[in-house]
C-alpha cells in the first residue's frame, strides 16, 4: 500500500511537472496559428502632438535615507505618490525601443535610475532573477548581478527595490537576506558589489517571502512579507524585531510608505500605522483601521484585499483603494497618531459597479487621486477583458470629504504616472483600430491631468492583446527618465518612448 501510494506521488508530481511546458507549448502553436491570419491596419499615431501644460512641481518630503523620490523606487519614493516633475514626451515625432530579457517570461516591473541618469532594474526570468544596470537610450546592460530563481508567484525575490541617497539598491532576494547592492566603476568596467548582507536565518517562517524593504526616517530596515510578518532591522544593534499581523490569513502583497513619524502597511484585512515600542524595541501599531474587502477576491487582483500600496498626502492624510463590493472606494484617511474622531475623511465609490477593482497604487498629486480600473484583467488573458476607468477624484481642502472630478472610460494596461513638467498623465494601453479588427496597437497614451481627456497614442507594438503579444502588460507603472523618457516593464521586458 505505502509503494502503491509513493506510486500515485510520482505520478501526480509528473503530472504536474510536464502540465506547465505543456501549456506553454500549446499556447506557442495557437500564437503560431494566428500570426498566419492576416491582419489589419494599425495606427501609429492617433491625436496630435501638443505643448507642455505644466502644474507646480512636487512637495514630497524627501527622505533622508533615500535618492530624490522620482527615481527612488517603482512608486516615486517613500509617500508613493507616483509622480515625476520629470518631463515625457508630448507626441511629437515619438520612436519607441523594446529590450527583451525573455521570449517567454522577462518582467521588469520596477525601474529607478541612479544620479547619472543610468536605468536600474530587476529582470525576472523562469528561471533567474538580475539586476540590470542600463544605458537608458540604447536599452543595453552595462553590468548586472544574478540573484536565486523566484520560488513563487508573489512580488518577492527582489521585485521591489529602493535607491537610497547613495544610489544602492536595496532589496531581499529569494535568499533569506536583507542585500544593499552598488555599482562600483574600475575605468570602463561596471559591476554590481554587494556592500551589506544581512542574513535572516530562521526568523521567519516557512512561506513568509520579504515583499519589500525599505528604511524608516532613521535608517532601521524594515520589510513586510507574505507570511503575515512584518519587521525591521535595528540601525543600532543588528537585531531583527517582528511582528505577527493578528488575523488568520492576514498578509501583505505590496509596498508601503515611509513618513518622519512612521511606517504605513496595508494588509489584505486593515491598513496600519507602525512604529517601534521604546521599551521592547518591537514594531507594534499605532494604529489600525479595517476597511471593506468583499466576500471574495475579484477577477484581476492578486489577493481578496486591497491592492494599493499606502499612499501618504501632505502631512496629515494617508490614502488607499479598498476591495469593496460593489466598488472599489478610494479611502482617505487621517495618519497622524492621536486624533479625535473618525479617521476616515472619505469613502468615494469608482468605476462601474460590479466590475470595479484595482491592483495598483494611487497617483496622488496635491489633493488629487488618480486610480485605474483592474477589474477583470487576466495575466494570462487578452487585454481587452480587463473593464475601463480611470478615475480623478479629488480631497476637500478643509478635509471635509471628497469628490469625483472626471471618469474616463478608458481601458488601462498599467499605473499611471503624472509628469509636473508636461501636465500629462501617461499610461500604457491596447487599442483596436475598429470592432471586430484581429490586430490592435499597445500604446503610449496620454491624457490632461485637468480633463481626464485622452490626447493622444503611439505606437509601441503591434498584437492581438493576449499574453503573448511580445509587448503585452504586466500593469507596471509608467515611469519617466530624467531623459524625459517614459518606460514601462512588459511581460518580456521594458520598453521606451522618447520624442526625437
Amino acid at each position: 500500500a505505502c509503494k502503491i501510494g509513493k506510486n500515485k506521488e510520482k505520478n501526480s508530481s509528473m503530472k504536474k511537472r510536464y502540465l506547465i511546458p505543456a501549456t506553454i507549448l500549446g499556447a506557442g502553436l495557437i500564437y503560431a496559428v494566428w500570426m498566419k491570419i492576416p491582419k489589419n491596419d494599425v495606427p501609429t499615431e492617433m491625436g496630435d502632438a501638443i505643448a507642455a501644460r505644466p502644474l507646480l512641481p512636487t512637495d514630497t518630503p524627501l527622505h533622508p535615507l533615500l535618492t530624490e523620490p522620482q527615481r527612488s523606487g517603482m512608486h516615486s519614493g517613500s509617500y508613493n505618490t507616483d509622480v515625476s516633475d520629470y518631463g515625457g514626451p508630448l507626441g511629437n515625432n515619438t520612436v519607441s525601443k523594446h529590450r527583451s530579457f525573455g521570449k517567454i517570461i522577462g518582467v521588469a516591473p520596477n525601474i529607478s535610475f541612479d544620479d547619472k541618469g543610468r536605468l536600474i532594474t530587476v529582470a525576472l526570468n523562469l528561471n533567474k532573477v538580475t539586476l540590470h544596470l542600463l544605458d537608458p537610450e540604447t536599452l543595453e546592460t552595462l553590468a548586472k548581478y544574478e540573484m536565486p530563481k523566484k520560488d513563487n508567484q508573489d512580488n518577492s525575490g527582489g521585485a521591489y527595490f529602493h535607491l537610497d541617497n547613495q544610489n544602492r539598491a536595496i532589496l531581499a532576494p529569494n535568499d533569506n537576506s536583507i542585500k544593499i547592492i552598488e555599482i562600483l566603476e574600475k575605468g570602463k568596467t561596471l559591476t554590481w558589489e554587494v556592500v551589506e548582507n544581512y542574513p535572516l536565518g530562521d526568523l521567519l517562517p516557512e512561506g513568509a517571502n520579504i515583499h519589500d524593504v525599505m528604511p524608516d526616517w532613521n535608517g532601521n530596515l524594515w520589510f513586510v512579507t507574505t507570511g503575515g510578518v512584518i519587521g525591521y532591522r535595528d540601525k543600532t544593534d543588528g537585531k531583527f524585531h517582528t511582528f505577527n499581523l493578528p488575523e488568520f490569513g492576514e498578509v501583505v502583497q505590496n509596498s508601503f510608505a515611509v513618513d518622519m513619524n512612521g511606517v504605513y502597511m496595508v494588509s489584505t484585512h486593515a491598513l496600519y500605522m507602525f512604529g517601534i515600542n521604546e521599551q521592547t524595541r518591537k514594531p507594534e501599531p499605532v494604529w489600525r483601521e479595517t476597511y471593506e474587502r468583499g466576500s471574495e477576491q475579484k477577477i484581476g487582483t492578486l489577493s481578496h484585499g486591497s491592492g494599493t500600496s499606502p499612499t501618504l498626502i501632505g502631512d496629515d492624510l494617508v490614502s488607499i483603494a479598498d476591495d469593496g463590493s460593489p466598488s472599489t472606494n478610494i479611502m482617505v484617511y487621517k495618519r497622524k497618531a492621536d486624533i479625535k474622531g473618525s479617521r476616515v475623511v472619505c469613502k468615494e465609490p469608482v468605476f462601474k459597479p460590479g466590475a470595479s477593482a484595482t491592483e495598483n497604487s494611487l497617483v496622488s498629486y496635491k489633493n488629487a487621486l488618480i486610480v485605474q480600473n483592474d477589474f477583470g484583467h487576466d495575466y494570462m488573458g487578452n487585454a481587452l477583458e480587463t473593464a475601463p476607468g480611470v478615475t480623478r477624484v479629488d480631497i476637500n481642502e478643509d478635509r471635509s470629504g471628497c469628490k469625483t472630478v472626471w471618469a474616463s472610460q478608458m481601458q488601462s494596461h498599467s499605473l499611471p504616472r503624472l509628469s509636473t513638467a508636461t501636465g500629462l498623465i501617461y499610461i500604457y494601453t491596447f487599442k483596436l483600430p475598429f470592432q471586430g479588427a484581429k490586430t490592435g496597437g499597445w500604446y503610449l497614451t496620454a491624457m490632461d491631468y485637468e480633463t481626464g481627456d485622452i490626447l493622444w497614442d503611439r505606437l509601441i507594438g503591434k498584437g492581438a492583446g493576449g499574453f503573448w503579444d511580445k509587448y503585452s502588460s504586466v500593469t507596471a507603472p509608467v515611469v519617466l527618465g530624467p531623459n524625459e523618457a517614459a518606460y514601462v516593464g512588459i511581460r518580456t521586458g521594458i520598453i521606451m518612448a522618447k520624442d526625437q
